[in-house]
């Protein structure tokens, strides 16, 4: 029992420092934010292909291109790749529609029906890369819809950082409840990519705001040595391109850099999302990743074990869980303006032990269904 109660202890020190070291991460961004902010602005305009791979998304495509469209840049500085990943609703066909009544602005369309040897959403990218015509790719999904100044604010970043990968802000919009427990999670899943990122540990980023230079991809070779993975188009490029440009690969800290998204309707959306995420996790060569990633599983199963055979124990691991949690959330969620959110952690911690555990295991034995299609 001592032996147990050691190990609780340890892993709930690990855990906290853990999070400690990446709220160091985030004020680290926020003070070079602010310093970027006080440099001259450049006038200078760089040229970007906004690259979106797409399969059955009717709903948004529409709402996604019009936003894009909207922005307070240039349109001669811009190109939209569409990727058509044979969808089997209206998708296409609004593609097609938008693209006639919007001629002033240079978008391709590129149809996977006639690409017999592209399987996955990593061939249908690198295709779209291949066909863009300027300097900067910016990958981003097909459900996701931005502000005006979005490019601007990129662009700006770059001219002041000359980053060789940008990671931008991807925020979930959300209703209810339900919704709202996911935009906090996830608000804390970009805070930690960031910093991580900011201290040259980097983890994870989101291909719905990810954006590098077009000679940078093919000189890190792409996805070649991964595209067996059918995740990991964000994080994987992003550890190829760190390795050889550790200092340009940064997080744009800027409100109106962040793109929205929408957060899974139903819980059998969201286990089939965290599945895929998690899927990937013994796949890096970072081994230190997926150590953190372990001792952070144990970190949530053993608050489960402390409930059975000693519940002040795991009262203790959550409390000193929320508290730490809470610090860094409220931080992070300063940029999104959801402050607020900081409400339901107490809920929310119930629901990330549990999907933590659950999932953790699902994951890396089960299938998952995406897009439908399913994968193991």
């Amino acid at each position: 029992m001592i032996s147990w109660t050691i190990t609780t202890y340890f892993l709930t020190a690990f855990y906290c420092c853990l999070i400690a070291f990446f709220y160091v991460g985030l004020l680290a961004i926020i003070l070079r934010t602010k310093r970027q902010n006080k440099l001259p602005i450049s006038s200078v305009q760089n040229s970007f292909s906004i690259v979106i791979s797409a399969r059955n998304e009717a709903g948004f495509i529409s709402q996604c291109l019009q936003s894009i469209t909207n922005q307070n840049y240039n349109s001669e500085n811009f190109e939209i790749i569409i990727i058509n990943d044979h969808s089997t609703d209206d998708t296409l066909t609004i593609i097609n529609q938008f693209k006639i009544q919007n001629q002033t602005f240079k978008i391709s369309i590129i149809n996977l029906a006639d690409f017999e040897k592209i399987k996955n959403k990593k061939q249908a990218i690198t295709k779209g890369i291949e066909q863009a015509k300027f300097d900067y790719i910016i990958l981003t999904d097909a459900d996701c819809t931005r502000g005006n100044n979005w490019l601007k604010t990129i662009n700006q970043f770059i001219n002041i950082s000359s980053a060789k990968m940008v990671y931008a802000p991807v925020e979930f919009a959300a209703k209810n409840i339900f919704e709202k427990l996911q935009a906090l999670e996830f608000a804390g899943l970009v805070g930690v990519g960031a910093a991580a990122m900011e201290l040259k540990y980097p983890n994870m980023c989101s291909a719905a705001n990810l954006i590098f230079e077009k000679k940078v991809f093919f000189e890190v070779n792409g996805y070649a040595d991964n595209m067996h993975v059918i995740s990991g188009d964000d994080e994987f490029l992003m550890h190829k391109i760190f390795k050889i440009y550790p200092n340009q690969v940064q997080f744009l800290h800027q409100k109106e850099a962040i793109v929205l998204t929408g957060a899974n309707g139903t819980l059998s959306q969201l286990t089939e999302q965290r599945k895929r995420w998690v899927s990937k996790s013994t796949k890096y060569e970072n081994r230190y990743i997926t150590f953190i990633l372990i001792m952070a599983y144990f970190y949530n199963m053993s608050m489960v074990v402390n409930l059975f055979i000693d519940w002040h124990l795991a009262l203790n691991q959550i409390l000193f869980k929320t508290l730490i949690e809470g610090v860094f959330l409220v931080t992070i969620l300063k940029l999104f303006g959801k402050t607020k959110l900081i409400l339901l952690l107490p809920l929310a911690e119930i629901f990330h032990v549990l999907y933590v555990i659950i999932i953790g295991i699902w994951a890396n034995f089960g299938t998952y269904n995406w897009k439908g299609r399913t994968h193991k």
